[in-house]
This record gives structure tokens, C-alpha cells and sequence, in this order.
């Protein structure tokens, strides 16, 4: 039996994945996408890129960032993700087809 978890929840089971394996190239990315989706706002993407000097710290904001808006917003991130670094996306096992 597969269970489907709420987009928001799948992330929070998979945000130390990401979080350890996500590089540089791929957060500005999925900030710059999120950005133009509106899912986040400009002062959210300053701070995630500003406030945080290690990839690590900018990945963990980032993920927080987008868990805390909710299964929408974790959806978007997911697609996103698919498209910018299929590799981690497989990795962490969230997209579904």
C-alpha cells in the first residue's frame, strides 16, 4: 500500500537530503524560480541568499521558507527542483509522476 503524503510533510521527511546535498547552482536557482512563481517574495530571497554565507545554512532557510507556506508552495518547489537538478530529485525520492 502506498501512501501519499501532503506535499508539505514529504518535504519535512526529506529537507536533511536536500539539505546536505543541495549545491549553490541549484538554490539560486530555485530561488529565482520560486521568486517568479510568487511563492516568495524579493526580501525572502535576499535573506535566504544574504543572511545565510554557507550553502548548508541558505539550504536549510530555504527549504523552511518553503514548508512553512504550505503543500502549494512545496509542490511548486518540487517541480522545480525536478528541473534544475533531476539528479537530487531522485535522490530524495519526492516527485511524483
Amino acid at each position: 500500500e502506498i501512501v501519499v503524503l501532503p506535499t508539505d510533510q514529504l518535504l519535512r521527511e526529506k529537507r536533511r537530503i536536500f539539505i546536505c546535498s543541495v549545491g549553490a547552482g541549484t538554490i539560486n536557482a530555485l530561488l529565482g524560480c520560486l521568486l517568479e512563481d510568487r511563492v516568495i517574495s524579493q526580501e525572502e530571497t535576499n535573506k535566504v541568499r544574504d543572511e545565510n554565507d554557507a550553502i548548508l545554512d541558505k539550504a536549510r532557510a530555504l527549504i523552511a521558507l518553503v514548508i512553512g507556506k504550505g503543500p502549494e508552495s512545496c509542490c511548486k518547489f518540487i517541480k522545480h527542483l525536478c528541473e534544475e537538478d533531476p539528479p537530487l530529485d531522485s535522490k530524495m525520492g519526492v516527485h511524483k509522476e
